[in-house]
């Protein structure tokens, strides 16, 4: 039996479980970005995706629910184009400065920056940021950015941050992300944002050496 006929298909009921699961994540989308926030109930949602509120519930108990379940896919998006953003950076020999104003471009344009209706979700999101299940979200956010700083010291043969230093600066820099999110801070759209978290970074890989100091860094 060849691999592709003996593969596992998804079932009809499966495909349209999913095909309903996008539905309302679409619809979600388009009243945050046609309507706004305060228009976002579970009634308008089931409308617009074009089912009953019936079986929106057989999915989700509530918009939050919705909204925990948005984050986690594009948490789990996001981190996946990140992981190839650093293995992009280490197969072309990116410097250090390099692959943290990628990852920060990258970080600000998926969690706070990008087309209007993605900041929506996104302050929405925020919003949501210290729910239990959302913090299993941010730490594991958290982990893979300390991750991606631990292995850029390393093949830098730079000192490697302490587990501290790890937790402040992941913090931190997050935290940062989240207020200008929340505050619709036009530094999201600025070279400078963008500029200060690359230093933030910076310092904690090569403390003392500073953009344009000591270490080896691309202007």
């Amino acid at each position: 039996m060849s691999p592709a006929s003996s593969a596992p298909r998804r079932s009809p009921r499966q495909e349209r479980s999913q095909f309903t699961v996008d539905a309302i994540f679409e619809a979600v989308a388009r009243i945050v970005a046609t309507q706004g926030e305060d228009a976002l109930t579970t009634n308008r949602i089931a409308e617009v995706a074009g089912v009953s509120v019936g079986s929106l519930y057989q999915y989700f108990p509530s918009k939050e629910a919705i909204l925990l379940a948005m984050l986690d896919q594009h948490c789990d998006r996001v981190m996946l184009e990140l992981d190839a953003l650093l293995a992009q950076a280490r197969t072309e020999g990116w410097t250090p400065e390099q692959q943290v104003r990628g990852y920060v471009r990258h970080y600000l344009q998926a969690f706070g920056g990008g087309p209007q209706e993605g900041r929506a979700l996104a302050r929405l999101s925020w919003k949501l940021d210290y729910r239990a299940s959302v913090l299993i979200s941010v730490r594991g956010a958290s982990e893979r950015l300390a991750l991606h700083l631990q292995r850029v010291a390393q093949e830098q043969q730079m000192p490697a941050p302490s587990a501290t230093q790890l937790f402040v600066l992941t913090r931190a820099f997050m935290g940062a992300v989240r207020a200008a999110s929340l505050e619709q801070s036009p530094l999201l759209d600025s070279p400078e944002f963008e500029q200060a978290l690359v230093e933030l970074c910076i310092a904690t890989l090569a403390p003392g050496a500073g953009l344009g100091g000591g270490a080896t860094m691309a202007p």
